[in-house]
């Protein structure tokens, strides 16, 4: 038997796929908008999202950055004149270990919060030479946790990461004036409450 090239079928070929496409379309349900995308296959186990812990809702990195972002905002209309002096992020896997200089006449507001899927606290470091305190941050808070540092030498802030555990870590370090501290003056001698 001799073979015959493809595109001697093509016409008969296109002809059955417009027919089986046809009644695909037709086996939708509609929805009066003709372009509407189609919905998509059903995720795989390996794909899809964990809950996050009490919402019902699954934990996804970028819903996971706004919020945290929220938390952050949410003392920038407290009426404070706060300069922002450095930011950034990190994964719960990495944790945090900067160190910042602390010059100039301001007072430093370390604003920090995190948001994780099943860590619900993290351990936050604050040192400065000899004098070290640690404070249990919790994730996932609509407001990020303050801690007030007095200009002088650099200090260092440490928040250890968690191997077991998927999140990040965010951080924002502003510089307010005297007046505008509120709480304890120096939260890494920390203060009797």
């Amino acid at each position: 038997m001799r073979l015959r090239p493809f595109h001697r079928f093509a016409p008969l070929g296109a002809a059955t796929v417009l027919l089986l496409s046809g009644c695909g379309d037709s086996a939708r349900p509609e929805t009066g908008d003709r372009h509407s995308p189609s919905p998509k296959p059903a995720k795989t186990p390996e794909a899809r999202k964990t809950p996050a812990p009490g919402s019902g809702t699954p934990w996804e990195p970028d819903d996971a950055m706004q919020r945290a972002e929220r938390a952050l905002d949410a003392y920038e209309e407290d009426g404070s004149a706060a300069k922002r002096a450095d930011s950034g992020s990190a994964h719960l896997a990495d944790g945090v270990h900067r160190t910042f200089q602390a010059s100039g006449k301001r007072w430093y507001r370390l604003d920090l919060t995190c948001d994780t899927d099943g860590v619900r606290e993290l351990t936050l470091t604050l040192t400065r030479g000899s004098a070290e305190q640690a404070y249990g941050i919790g994730c996932g808070d609509p407001e990020a946790d303050q801690f007030n540092i007095p200009p002088g030498a650099p200090f260092t802030v440490r928040v250890d990461g968690v191997r077991t555990g998927t999140g990040l870590v965010l951080w924002r370090l502003n510089t307010v004036a005297r007046g505008d501290v509120d709480g304890c003056d120096d939260d890494i001698k920390g203060c009797d409450s």
